[in-house]
């Protein structure tokens, strides 16, 4: 069980690696001029950002956010303790 554990966490570094590195690739986009990018037509009716909204309606869904990524934490945590509990068994 212990060497399941140990490659899951190998598996799940490897990932974060992987990801931290698509994410370091997609940033270069300063290279590309004007007349490089894509035209892309943009309706009237599409809202496709968030500046449109007002205040309120934008904390609203930043608070509903970061409370959900704190209780998603504490699940993690608490499911992590009873996995360990039986492990230790």
């Amino acid at each position: 069980m212990k060497k399941f554990i140990a490659i899951l966490l190998m598996i799940l570094s490897l990932c974060c690696v992987a990801f931290a590195d698509d994410a370091a690739d997609t940033s270069d986009i300063s290279n590309i001029s004007a007349a490089d990018a894509p035209v892309a037509e943009v309706t009237e009716t599409a809202e496709t950002d968030m500046t449109d909204l007002p205040l309120l309606t934008k904390g609203l869904i930043v608070t509903a956010g970061g409370l959900a990524g704190v209780f998603l934490v504490l699940i993690l945590f608490f499911g992590t303790i009873k996995f360990m509990q039986k492990v230790g068994k």
